[in-house]
């Protein structure tokens, strides 16, 4: 987690470019940002019945999974969920914005978690601690789903230092 203009993105291009080149770990990567910050030179619409000559040429080569990074937007995700991009198992999943994710039952969060397969999870935010434990409780849920099953058990185990009114709780020795 970083401010605004910090770099998270820059970042991200980093890590990607050094596991490929040092760790040999090529794709697929999917980034999925806001549509708002993509290009439109890099925006593909699966959406549109009339495909251009150049999304036609790019979907033989995402079906073959001959790519090692894909850039996509929250709405394509959310609209499409029976797409070709779920039958990808995915490197990596990296998604901008996270903190939009602070909701467990948010129609992202519950379509990434149903239809998408990736060992890694990466959440890019400025502003990971929102105001509740339940959201950072989704953020982490989102992460890893195996130790952070419980929003309850979550809860409980933060709230057990302040639940013993009045009396001091030593947390560590």
């Amino acid at each position: 987690a970083d401010e605004m203009g910090l770099g998270k993105t820059i970042q991200t291009i980093a890590l990607i470019t050094y596991l490929m080149e040092n760790k040999r770990l090529n794709g697929p990567y999917v980034i999925i940002v806001p549509l708002s910050s993509v290009a439109a030179c890099f925006y593909i619409n699966f959406h549109t019945s009339v495909c251009s000559h150049r999304e036609r040429a790019f979907l033989p080569q995402l079906r073959s999974g001959k790519f090692n990074v894909l850039i996509t937007t929250y709405e394509y995700i959310i609209k499409d969920k029976s797409c070709h991009l779920t039958q990808i198992r995915w490197k990596y999943m990296i998604v901008d914005e996270g903190h939009r994710m602070k909701n467990h039952h948010c129609k992202l969060t519950q379509v990434l978690n149903t239809h998408y397969l990736a060992p890694r999870r990466v959440l890019l935010t400025g502003t990971p601690l929102q105001n509740k434990l339940p959201e950072l409780w989704a953020l982490l849920n989102f992460l890893l789903p195996t130790i952070f099953k419980s929003c309850s058990t979550f809860e409980q185990w933060f709230n057990a230092p302040f639940a013993m009114t009045g009396e001091k709780v030593r947390l560590f020795n």
